[in-house]
């Protein structure tokens, strides 16, 4: 008989690690009986074969003071309920609630988390931090999506490395080309993209993936490349920011805020290179998925998972300055996240992230040799392999 997994996640909205919960949850299906639970409401932008429940409780509006308390009360009671109920052997759980609820309710069966950042990066403050380190010891296991993300829980949370185990994201290619076969493009968005060579990028607009930078290197290789175009997917609490900078830059024609994209294959298939301007990451999905499109990339070499990708074989304690012409992609040096106005002069990292741009627009032999190393590339992170992984560490 097979075993019961639970996979608790936030939502099934836009968020990266939403996403690989739901592909982990369908992958699973096939050894386990598995139920992804899901805390807010039944929007889904990811599809999942896995059995969803949803809590119904929006992870937005939480509150403050008692009424957050008696959210995170009640969501416990949701979660103990279900795992006495249907026996879980093992619950995996994705973000930050989920773990902390994943936790609490470990006295009932094998409790994995799965981190997806630099935690030390993302969570500030002594308070959570102590809160991290009781959730960290109260796990049986902990998956981490990078060598440098591992790296982090045993310098900043004293987490035992045995602990710890390394997978990265799957990557389905037969379900991204099949995407791509299916997906259908705005006729107005469609023009614009077939149109001279399209950069583009995926991923929340947020302090953490810092477009702002992107979008103001990418408008001095505009000026120069009149037939050069960005498009941005996602959404975001910058939006407003990197839409004002854009007009700001007189770069509308050029650069675009596409919004969120439950299909980016599509685009991504459609597209020159990729672009990739975190200030830090836990590994960088986007840039896998950008791969099994063919597309080259281009990554600042952020804390963690850009240099992992593209130059496996190096040092992660490496520290650049220029570019970095890598084995399967272009890194750049990280940029400092500060806001500025397209009046401001570029840094230097955001020069270099310029120069990296240009490289791959004036340079066709570069060009060339980077989108066939992406796709060599991306196919180290087949299905079998990762999912098996997951399986090694739910079985232990």
């Amino acid at each position: 008989m097979m075993k019961n997994i639970m996979i608790i996640t936030r939502a099934l909205t836009y968020g990266g690690a939403e996403r690989v919960a739901a592909s982990l949850a369908s992958y699973l299906t096939a050894y386990y009986n598995v139920d992804l639970v899901v805390i807010d409401g039944d929007k889904q932008s990811y599809h999942t074969t896995a059995n969803t429940i949803y809590l119904g409780q929006s992870v937005i509006h939480k509150g403050k003071g008692i009424n957050r308390i008696l959210w995170f009360v009640n969501l416990y009671k949701k979660i103990i309920r279900l795992r006495k109920s249907k026996k879980y052997e093992c619950v995996i759980s994705f973000l930050t609630e989920p773990e902390l609820m994943n936790a609490l309710t470990s006295q009932f069966g094998k409790s994995i988390t799965s981190i997806r950042n630099v935690r030390s990066s993302v969570v500030c403050g002594r308070i959570k931090k102590i809160r991290d380190k009781w959730v960290f010891f109260k796990m049986d296991g902990i998956v981490s999506l990078s060598e440098n993300a591992k790296k982090d829980l045993v310098e900043n949370y004293d987490v035992k490395p045995d602990k710890i185990r390394v997978i990265y994201n799957i990557c389905d290619k037969e379900y991204i080309w099949d995407e791509i076969s299916k997906g259908i493009i705005e006729n107005d968005i469609s023009e614009w993209l077939g149109s001279g060579k399209v950069f583009v990028t995926t991923g929340r607009l947020s302090e953490q993936k810092a477009q702002w930078h992107m979008i103001r290197a990418f408008a001095g290789v505009a000026k120069k490349h009149p037939d050069v175009k960005l498009a941005i997917l996602g959404r975001g609490e910058q939006e407003e920011y990197l839409s004002n900078l854009i007009g700001e830059l007189d770069m509308a024609e050029q650069i675009r805020v596409l919004g969120f994209k439950s299909n980016p294959y599509i685009y991504l298939s459609k597209a020159y290179c990729f672009l990739f301007s975190s200030v830090f990451e836990g590994l960088g999905n986007s840039i896998v998925e950008a791969m099994a499109c063919g597309l080259p990339v281009i990554s600042t070499d952020c804390n963690a998972g850009p240099r992992e990708l593209l130059s496996p074989d190096s040092s992660l304690e490496t520290k650049i300055d220029k570019i970095e012409l890598a084995e399967y992609g272009i890194l750049t040096p990280v940029c400092d996240g500060i806001h500025r106005s397209g009046n401001d002069a570029l840094t230097s990292a955001e020069e270099e992230l310029k120069k990296a741009i240009e490289l791959m627009v004036e340079n066709e032999a570069i060009y060339k040799n980077y989108k066939q190393k992406s796709t060599e590339r991306g196919e180290q992170f087949d299905i079998e392999s990762i999912v098996n992984q997951w399986i090694s560490v739910i079985e232990q």
